[in-house]
């Protein structure tokens, strides 16, 4: 039976061409079937915002509200739009049931009414998803969250998570400790300390997030504090090796002496920063999605992040103690059982492809009403084997 007709607020300072083409868009057609759907944006800056080409895809949904956001201070809104007024009181006035938020900006959003939820990258490595995949999460980078869950529906789920777990780890096919040493340089006598780094572009205003201002400075802060017989090993985004200026990061490896390295990520076919995380001694993360990857391998973790993460992920939040318990041998990591567990709550729960032609505005709906919901995990999760066999295949072929 269909659900009461809502009314939905897409609210998208930092949404790029990109998600906005293959993301937000489709979530907005199919919500706008049975809906009333309001979209607040501000115009194309710094490649966040909407252009012409975006109102091209969007010429025909005249049933959908829009609001261009175009006050002179439009580009605050990308960073915090908590003192915009006049904004805060268009969304009450709206009062929508559900806000969809693309926004680096977590403190405007928690002044609106209805339930909020952010669209935010549905990747988890080394779990193969779609490019496009995404969650509606209550935060930005909260990782490794659970819900409290009967006894039943945690074997439910580990009854899942079995036939995908070993398949998950063997693909892609990683190289072993000692082929990933020739293949990178680094040294055999050392502790490696794995740092994959942040996406760092004028369009990521989800920067504002990290620890550290810049990629450079967060080298420069963690290696001096590498004990003589480690190095720390460093992948950069591909984003940032496609389109950044990397002078500051190769001035920053080079003034540390060897103490910190870069890894040529297309020596290991685009999969550096996975096979890193598989032969680190521990691995020091932020808000990217590498964390996933420690929680799949065993590798112990820090997190530099003032988000929540799962304590099954058992990451360390003090660099020293960190440290001492990898240079000690004594470093925890995640737990196995749990750690499969997440892996097939996420893929048969939490992500989804916002193009699937099956997707329905019911499905939005109670996907942001109701997070937890058990009776689409096994549909879900064989739909993800379909497509993961899918990618093999292709791949293969």
């Amino acid at each position: 039976m269909a659900q009461q007709r809502k009314r939905i607020i897409f609210y998208l300072p930092v949404v790029t061409p990109w998600w906005f083409a293959n993301i937000v868009v489709h979530l907005i057609r199919v919500l706008a079937r049975e809906h009333e759907v309001h979209v607040l944006v501000p115009p194309l800056w710094n490649n966040t915002g909407m252009g012409e080409e975006q109102i091209d895809l969007v010429a025909d949904l005249d049933h959908v509200i829009w609001y261009m956001l175009d006050g002179p201070d439009h580009p605050r809104l990308r960073v915090d739009a908590s003192s915009e007024e006049d904004l805060i009181a268009l969304v009450r006035d709206i009062n929508p049931d559900f806000v969809l938020c693309r926004s680096a900006d977590i403190v405007t959003p928690a002044r609106f009414p209805g339930i909020v939820r952010y669209i935010m990258e549905g990747a988890a490595p080394p779990v193969r998803t779609g490019a496009n995949w995404v969650t509606l999460s209550p935060s930005l980078f909260d990782h490794g969250l659970m819900p409290d869950l009967s006894l039943e529906q945690c074997a439910e789920l580990d009854g899942l998570a079995a036939p995908i777990w070993e398949q998950m780890l063997q693909e892609p096919v990683l190289p072993d400790r000692a082929e990933f040493l020739t293949m990178t340089g680094l040294p055999e006598d050392k502790i490696i300390i794995g740092l994959p780094l942040e996406y760092e572009q004028a369009e990521n205003f989800f920067g504002q997030h990290h620890r550290y201002a810049n990629n450079a400075e967060m080298i420069e802060a963690i290696t001096p504090m590498l004990s003589d017989d480690m190095v720390l090993a460093v992948t950069n985004h591909p984003l940032n090796e496609l389109y950044g200026d990397k002078k500051a990061l190769e001035a920053a490896l080079a003034s540390l002496d060897g103490k910190a390295m870069l890894i040529n990520g297309t020596k290991i076919a685009g999969q550096a920063t996975l096979a890193l995380t598989k032969q680190s001694d521990g691995m020091i993360v932020g808000n990217s999605k590498s964390w996933s990857a420690c929680a799949a391998y065993g590798t112990p973790m820090m997190r530099l992040s003032d988000f929540d993460t799962g304590d099954w992920v058992r990451a360390y939040d003090e660099l020293p103690a960190f440290l001492a318990a990898i240079g000690d041998g004594c470093a925890t990591s995640a737990d196995t059982v749990v750690a499969q567990r997440w892996f097939a709550f996420h893929l048969a729960n939490s992500v989804f492809d916002p193009a699937d032609p099956a997707l329905t505005a019911d499905d939005l709906v109670s996907r942001m009403s109701d997070p937890v919901q058990p009776e689409r995990w096994e549909q879900a999760m064989a739909r993800y084997q379909t497509q993961y066999q899918t990618q093999v295949i292709g791949q293969a072929a």
